[in-house]
């Protein structure tokens, strides 16, 4: 593991960013299409605005998921997002994501046993790191009661380039409040990184990069070949897609619980 980095240029972090949720409405978004039987079938009811906020609600008891795109798509770029979760809601970030639901996901999994600034392969391989983990009691919001630890070392597991401890992590987040994430994403391999608070939390180099798959992850199998392929991935996403907001099926979501998204705004490169 690497030393703790804080964001380079986090003194001009804001300039040169264009909005791109209004606060009030959907407008510049929309839901991926789905049949009602699919579980990723979502509505307005699930992706809604209040107080400035874009709420990302799984409705009870259908369990279902579903994404939220920008109607705008992007290739290389810098996003900065405001996020907040209730203990216990499965949501993720979606970089390059294509109309049917596959990108590259950083990961926005605030629940027992989750990851928060690592990466997922959603339709792209199912390639995934989460080096850290979150544990706690399942109905807990206390800082106390909700902490990361250390699983494996990133850099040199996944081949990333830079992967925070848990310490380090510990330190950043603030359970149960607004925390900024910011997200670089760049080149054709791609090379994707990732901040929270303006502290560095994760880089990628798809050139180099090396995740197993979550299959082999989940028993941290290290021994099988990574799931990422860059050239797939190319294929699949073009290098250029939507952001996208995700709501994940099933029941790795608190009840009544929501994900919440604002002050989105991207600064393309």
């Amino acid at each position: 593991m690497c030393r703790l980095q804080a964001d380079s240029d986090d003194a001009n972090s804001k300039k040169g960013f264009t909005p791109i949720f209004n606060g009030q409405s959907l407008e510049g978004w929309h839901i991926m299409e789905r049949e009602a039987d699919d579980t990723y079938y979502a509505t307005e009811e699930n992706f809604f605005v209040k107080d400035g906020v874009l709420h990302c609600f799984q409705t009870q008891p259908s369990r279902k998921g579903g994404l939220i795109l920008s109607d705008d798509e992007y290739g290389d770029f810098e996003l900065i997002i405001d996020v907040k979760s209730d203990w216990g809601c499965d949501s993720g970030i979606f970089l390059r994501c294509t109309e049917d639901g596959r990108g590259i996901q950083v990961l926005n999994d605030y629940l027992q046993n989750g990851c928060i600034g690592f990466l997922f392969g959603q339709g792209t391989g199912a390639y995934i790191s989460r080096p850290i983990r979150l544990y706690g009691h399942p109905d807990s919001q206390d800082a106390e009661n909700v902490f990361a630890k250390d699983i494996y070392d990133g850099v040199e597991i996944d081949n990333l380039t830079y992967s925070i401890g848990a310490s380090e992590w510990n330190k950043v987040w603030r359970h149960g409040e607004w925390n900024t994430l910011k997200i670089r994403c760049t080149g054709s391999e791609p090379v994707v990184t990732t901040w929270v608070n303006g502290v560095k939390i994760m880089e990628m180099d798809g050139s180099d990069y090396q995740a197993r798959h979550l299959n082999h992850e989940n028993v941290q199998n290290w021994d099988q070949p990574s799931a990422w392929d860059s050239e797939k991935v190319q294929r699949i996403t073009g290098n250029r897609g939507s952001i996208a907001l995700q709501i994940h099926p099933g029941g790795r979501w608190k009840p009544g619980g929501s994900a919440m998204y604002r002050n989105i705004r991207i600064r393309e490169l």
